[in-house]
């Protein structure tokens, strides 16, 4: 392990703990909802990698450390926050232990075959 990684596991328990809130989640082959934290936002902002500017999308977004959760999320499992339900339509790890979630509210047919919470 690099004192790089070390330095980035111990910075992301912080910044989960100051800007992380309760979330639970809904993932295939797991019998039970799971609760867990991460970093929402209701809408993200991405830069286009090809011109560099940033492109303002509509859709939710939700960061979390891979190595709080028993499972990894995948597209088509769920999670709730703030008491509404999203699907998971894609799952971006950041090289550095947290994975981004894009979201799409309501979570549609899929998400309704997991258990709620």
């Amino acid at each position: 392990m690099s004192v790089f990684s070390d330095l980035t596991r111990a910075m992301s328990s912080v910044v989960l703990n100051a800007f992380g809130e309760p979330v639970v989640f809904h993932l295939e082959g797991q019998a039970e909802p799971l609760p867990g934290r991460g970093v929402f936002s209701a809408a993200h902002q991405e830069v286009d990698a090809s011109t560099g500017v940033p492109v303002s999308m509509v859709q939710p977004v939700l960061e979390v450390r891979l190595a709080d959760l028993p499972a990894t999320p995948t597209e088509g499992d769920a999670v709730t926050v703030r008491g509404q339900r999203y699907l998971i339509v894609d799952v971006r790890p950041d090289g550095h232990g947290f994975l981004k979630l894009m979201l799409h509210k309501g979570g549609g047919h899929e998400a309704s075959s997991h258990p709620d919470p």
